[in-house]
This record gives C-alpha cells, structure tokens and sequence, in this order.
C-alpha cells in the first residue's frame, strides 16, 4: 500500500471519527465532575510551579 493510499485511509477514519463525535449528545460525551477539575489544575497549574521551584 502506497503512502497516498494509506493518507487517505487515514483521512477518512478521521472523518468519520469528527462525523460520530459531532452526532453524539453531551450525555453521551459525559460530565466534568469535582475530580476532573480537581486533577485538571493540579496537573496544568500545581506540577509545572513545582517543576518551576526546584529547577530554580
């Protein structure tokens, strides 16, 4: 299989991944709840000002 042929495989896969994400309702995608907040700021916020601390 040539690279062309697999670029648009891949193409297409994509598609229609965006396609099914874009029909799905927020139900189905979920909610964000008390620990994904509470995980998103210590590792976006809280990690990197450590990591900023000690390289100092």
């Amino acid at each position: 299989m040539s690279e062309k042929e697999n670029s648009a495989e891949v193409i297409a896969d994509l598609e229609r991944r965006i396609d099914t994400m874009q029909n799905m309702g927020d139900a189905e995608l979920g909610t964000i709840n008390r620990l994904d907040w509470i995980l998103l700021i210590v590792v976006s916020i809280v990690i990197p000002v450590i990591v900023v601390v000690v390289a100092r």
